[in-house]
Parts: structure tokens; C-alpha cells; sequence
């Protein structure tokens, strides 16, 4: 599943032409509900000699009902900031422009990638711009104390702050009588009009107060363990066997889930088995924190226990970053890191894999570490595909972080480098305390969000049936007599999906997407809408992973959730990459156009009384070592529903077993 990284304790969290009119103007209207933001600008904010920047402010501080901030008032004159100031480079509208022509498949210029030096050679800053911005920085008595090809590292105190960027900072307490623990702008920020095209975003003015300790958070939320791979009793296949169950809706019996699918089941529904396409000359990019110092040993030993080639010489690499054995140690990312791998190898066995250590830093929720990440990525061009399951509540995100994450998925696309996210395991993100809230960086207009579904593969290896990924879940009695809760339960996983509270309708949406779905049943703005495309996710049609545990031993298990359908999906780009004779880059558009052809299946509501339940086990909290029992009632994904055309818990619709031959043929 997605790991989603938190932020400082939020109170209520559950976890060169120009613009052609219609497809850019989606865009520009996208950008501009993102550099609006979240807070009221600046009082003069609209005054003609600044330019306003995008609200630091995450969405969560100032959603009605989910604020129970004290505002302490005027934050510390000399409270200390660690600010990044983003710059704008040469020509930020012909990037944009230039990312939607190479990514759209009518454009002239599809797929006419750039080199990272033409890319900064004809879009990138300049030593002047940086000069001129770090000057101005400078003058209000801030320290620079870095700088690179994006952004300028600064140190400034609160009063500094203040008067750079015409706003006011407060300080906020978690509870009445507590010293401030939070700092954030009341009102917009901006700068001077002569540096308005100079400076993009400003990151770092969402504080935590220094002097007030905080609970040290791990680097990552454990993921619910999943069951090993030998629980009993399950199916090799979908369907192939069942076990009794107390009565429940008229059934005496329910499907075994399955014991987790081997790499050649999944080849063979995916059209990988025997196919020429199977991503040679490709690089997939797996982007997590931590790394396991086994991962190339333990995903040869996996494909050779089933009969399978691991990886060649030089198939598998991977880049760290300077800080990241300081801030990660030893910790090890598991079983994220090999779920990814793996499952990029089982779909695309001869494409190169790019392991992409991020730094183990949580603050900014991770995010800044990520970002560093994906921009070693995009800077030196290490993969044409990435896939991550990084995350946040799109509500702990400001709009500043979307136009810094902007400018690096823009430079990336004009590389023909695309980037998938897992959508997410709990649906429409809603804990039934508080509305829901889809993910970021997922959410992004120029990301590719990866739903799930729960994939019937029979025991020839063909596609029995695929549904979109969700269930509702009771626990069986210990005795096998009765449920611990009244059938069908309540909902347990299922594809994360829904409508971005922040981003506004890409243009690859507009006409695609139902109004209702994009406009909040017609109460909004039309917006993103979550996912884009599918792959399997569902544990009950889970797969197999093999990896060691740091400081144990080498195991297999069962691997699913959104955080394996993205690199199902980007193994498959990988693949259809190597048939069209190209990077497929963002794939966003394309797939948009692929709707109704053999490449996608539309996956659709199952008839009533066709979704048999499925006896599922997980390892029990209780009694460690042994599994309980569940039943779980599919096709039930929170308030997503599956539709034909476009929905929100499958997007587009799966990959189908001629998704890679689409592109042999066109």
C-alpha cells in the first residue's frame, strides 16, 4: 500500500508556439487554482508592484471543521526558517507548453523528447537569475547557503520573512495554554514585480517551532503485514478451491483467496509470456527511502525458485543521494522496495531497473526528500519511466509543494520521462470522521494515479473476470460458527480514488470524465479526478514477493495494493515503450485516447449476486504467528463505484493483455 508519510501531527488526519487554446488553457486554469491556494493574498498582494506566489499554507489548517489550532498570534521575530525559493528559470510557460505538446499523441511534436542539457540549455535558470535572486534574499539579511540548478537554500528569521514577502506569520499551539508549535503565513505571500519572473514558489514557510520537541516520527508508517505466502487454506488459482463459512445471504461457502499469483501467472494475463515487447532498451526508476542491501540477491533467488531469469549483469543499479546513508542508516524499506522491483521484473523482465533512494528526512512530510529524488531523476535522466508510492493527504500539501513538484514533472515529460503513483489503499480516503481526501503527489495533473483492481486470473493462466478493487470485511469467529460484527462488515481496502480538492480538470479529462464526478455532483469546479488506469491490487489476487528481512531471513509473502499496480502499469509502459520505438513519456493523454480500444478493459459493476465472497486471512494482532479470518465482500470500494467509461475506482479501465501489442500495431 501506499506509505503515507505524515506531517507535523495535523489535528484531524486519517492518514515554440504559444498557448493553443483548449488543452493549454485547461492547464492554465489548473495553475492558477494551485497558485491561489488555500489563504487570502497579501493586502497588497494585487498591488502592481508585487507578483503573489503560490500559499504556503496546506489545505488542512484552514478546511472547515478540521482545525483545532490555538493561533498564539505574531510568531517570534527571530524565529528561525529553513526556506527553499525556488526559481522560475528562462521561459516557465513555453516549458509547460512544450510538456503537453511531446505528451499529447495529436501533437505534431509527440514524443520529440529533449536531452536534461537542451532542457536547461533552453528552459533552466540562469547564474544571473540566481545572482539576482539571492541578492534581493540577502538584502532582508537572510543567508544563502546553497544553491543548484532549481532553488536557492536560505536561512531567514520570522521578521525577515515578514517583510521579503509582505505577510504576517503567526504562530499556532496544538491546545490552549501550549507554547506556539506551528508557524504559518496569515495571508498570501509575494515579491516584487521585478522578481516575479524570477521566483516560482517558496517552500519551508510551514514551520514547526524549533524550541518545542516533537515525538520522533520512524521514517516510514509499517505497512500491515501481510499474510506469508504458505496460509492455509488458499488457491493456486482464482476460483480453484473454497472453504465453509457461517450462512450468511443464503451462501454455505466462499472463495479462497489466492495464495499469491507466481510471476509466470502474472506474465501470462498481462500478455508478457511470449511476447517480443518485453521492454528491452527501457530504464524503470523505483523511487522509496531506505534500500535493502539484498534487494538484487534476494529478486534472483524470487525468479529462480520459479523457474525464472533474475537480472542480467548491469540490469540492476542504483543512486543515492549524498545525505542518504546520514539520514537513512540502515533502515530498510521492506516489503515496499521489493514489491516494486519484482513486480517491475515480472512485467518487464529485460527493461533496466533503477533503484532511487530518497533521504530519510520526514520533514515537510517527506516531501522535499521525494522531490530531491525524482529531480536526480529527471536531472540526469536516469529511467524514462518512474514509479513510487509515496504519499500525503493532498490536504497536508500547499499549493507552493504542487507548483515545486510542477516544474520537475514538466521537465521530466519534455524528456519523455513518465511518472506513475499508486492512487492509494483506502478508497475515497475518508476515516467516516471527516470528508475524504485523495493522495499527492498522485493527484498531480502531470502524475499518472495507478488504481487497483482485483484480478481473476484461471488456472490456464488466462483473465476469468476482473472487478475494481474494493471489499467490505468481517472477522470469522475463532470458531468458524459466526462473525465478531454483522455481515458484510465494514469497508476494509480498495483503490484509492476521488476528486482533487486542490488541483483543477487537466485537459486530458475534460470530455472524458463525467461532469459529475469532476464537479463534486455538480457543486464545484470541475477538477482532477483519480485514478487514471488500473492494475491488480486486491490482496485476494495478490502476487507473489521474495525478499530478506534486514537481520532475518529470506521469505515470501504476499504482495498487492496500489503500491504494486504501479510498477505493473510502468512495466508495461516500459514494454510499450520498446514496441512504439519510444518512450512513451507521460502516458496521461495517450491512455485518455486508448478508452474503448482491446488495450484497455473497461472494468464495470458486477450483476447482482455474480461476486461470490472470498475467505480472506491476515496475521493476527492477537496471537502472533497464527492467521484470523475474514470474509470479505467485494466490488465495495467506500463511495467509489466502478462504471462503464470513466470511473473513480479504476480510472480508464486495467491494462489488458493488449495494452503492449496495441502499440506494435499503431
Amino acid at each position: 500500500m501506499p506509505r503515507t508519510i505524515p506531517l507535523p501531527t495535523p489535528p484531524h488526519a486519517p492518514a515554440a508556439r504559444r498557448p493553443r487554446a483548449g488543452r493549454l488553457a485547461a492547464t492554465a486554469a489548473a495553475a492558477a487554482l494551485v497558485a491561489a491556494g488555500a489563504a487570502a493574498p497579501a493586502a497588497d498582494a494585487a498591488s502592481p508592484a508585487r507578483t503573489s506566489l503560490a500559499s504556503p499554507v496546506p489545505g488542512w489548517i484552514t478546511a472547515p471543521g478540521q482545525g483545532t489550532l490555538v493561533d498564539t498570534g505574531a510568531a517570534p521575530g527571530d524565529w528561525g526558517l529553513s526556506l527553499r525559493v525556488y526559481l522560475a528559470g528562462k521561459d516557465p510557460v513555453g516549458l509547460a507548453e512544450a510538456a503537453e505538446r511531446v505528451a499529447d499523441p495529436a501533437d505534431p511534436a509527440y514524443a520529440h523528447y529533449l536531452t536534461p542539457a537542451q532542457v536547461a540549455q533552453r528552459y533552466g535558470t540562469t547564474p544571473a537569475q540566481t545572482a539576482k535572486v539571492g541578492d534581493w534574499l540577502s538584502g532582508f539579511g537572510m543567508h544563502v547557503t546553497g544553491t543548484n540548478a532549481h532553488y536557492l537554500a536560505v536561512t531567514a528569521t520570522v521578521d525577515q520573512v515578514q517583510r521579503a514577502f509582505a505577510t504576517t506569520v503567526h504562530g499556532y499551539a496544538r491546545q490552549a495554554g501550549q507554547p506556539a508549535a506551528l508557524a504559518f503565513p496569515v495571508g498570501g505571500i509575494s515579491v516584487p514585480a521585478a522578481l516575479g519572473h524570477d521566483i516560482s514558489t517558496v517552500l519551508g514557510l510551514d514551520d514547526t517551532n524549533p524550541t518545542i520537541p516533537e515525538t520522533p516520527a520512524s521514517p516510514a508508517i509499517a505497512d500491515t503485514p501481510a499474510p506469508a505466502a504458505a496460509a492455509q487454506p488458499c488457491s493456486q488459482w482464482w476460483g480453484q478451491s473454497s472453504s465453509a463459512i457461517p450462512p450468511v445471504d443464503g451462501r454455505t461457502t466462499a472463495v479462497d483467496q489466492v495464495c499469491g499469483y507466481t510471476p509466470q501467472q502474472l506474465r501470462d494475463a498481462y500478455g508478457v509470456t511470449n511476447s517480443q515487447y518485453t521492454g528491452k532498451g527501457r530504464t524503470v526508476a523505483v523511487v522509496l527511502d531506505g534500500a535493502l542491501p539484498t534487494m538484487e540477491a534476494d529478486a534472483d533467488r524470487f525468479f529462480a525458485a520459479h523457474g525464472l531469469p533474475g537480472f542480467a549483469p548491469g540490469q540492476y543499479s542504483e543512486n543515492f543521494g549524498p545525505r542518504f546513508a546520514a539520514t537513512c542508516g540502515h533502515y530498510a524499506d521492506a516489503p515496499e522496495e521489493p514489491l516494486d522491483v519484482e513486480s517491475l521484473h515480472i512485467a518487464a523482465p529485460d527493461a533496466k531497473v533503477v533503484y532511487v533512494g530518497a533521504d530519510c528526512d520526514t520533514g515537510a512530510g517527506g516531501s522535499t526528500a521525494f522531490l530531491d529524488a525524482h529531480t536526480r531523476i529527471v536531472d540526469q535522466h536516469l529511467a524514462d519511466v518512474v514509479t513510487d508510492s509515496f504519499a500525503t493527504r493532498e490536504d497536508q500539501d500547499s499549493p507552493a509543494t504542487v507548483v515545486a513538484w510542477d516544474q520537475m514533472f514538466q521537465q521530466g515529460t519534455v524528456e519523455g520521462i513518465g511518472f506513475d503513483y499508486a492512487s492509494g489503499d483506502e478508497g475515497d480516503g475518508s476515516d467516516g470522521s471527516g470528508p475524504g481526501a485523495v493522495i499527492f503527489p498522485a493527484s498531480d495533473q502531470w502524475a499518472t494515479a495507478v488504481g487497483g483492481t482485483t484480478l481473476e486470473i484461471g488456472e490456464n493462466g488466462n483473465v476469468a473476470g476482473e472487478l475494481g478493487w474494493g471489499a467490505d470485511a468481517v472477522q470469522i469467529n475463532p470458531q468458524g460458527t459466526g462473525y465478531l460484527a454483522p455481515p458484510p462488515g465494514q469497508f476494509f481496502m480498495g483503490s484509492g480514488g476521488g476528486r482533487s480538492n486542490l488541483i483543477g480538470q487537466p485537459w486530458y479529462q475534460r470530455n472524458v470524465v463525467p461532469r459529475a464526478l469532476a464537479t463534486g455532483g455538480g457543486t464545484a469546479p470541475a477538477h482532477r479526478e483519480l485514478p487514471d488506469v488500473s492494475a491488480d491490487g486486491d490482496r485476494n489476487s495478490g502476487w507473489l514477493i521474495g525478499f530478506t528481512t534486514p537481520g532475518g531471513s529470506y521469505h515470501e509473502e504476499l504482495g498487492a495494493g496500489t503500491s504494486g499496480s504501479s510498477p505493473l502499469i510502468a512495466a508495461l509502459e516500459a514494454d510499450a515503450g520498446q514496441a512504439a520505438g519510444h518512450a512513451l513519456g507521460f502516458a496521461n493523454p495517450l491512455l485518455y485516447q486508448l478508452r474503448g480500444t482491446p488495450a484497455i478493459r473497461d472494468i464495470v459493476p458486477a450483476a447482482a449476486g455474480q461476486v461470490p465472497p472470498v475467505v480472506s486471512y491476515l496475521p493476527s494482532w492477537q496471537t502472533p504467528g497464527s492467521f484470523d479470518s475474514y470474509l470479505s465482500q467485494l466490488d465495495h470500494d467506500s463511495t467509489l463505484t466502478t462504471a462503464p467509461g470513466y470511473d473513480d475506482v479504476t480510472g480508464v479501465g486495467s491494462a489488458s493483455p493488449d495494452f503492449v501489442r496495441f502499440f506494435a500495431r499503431h
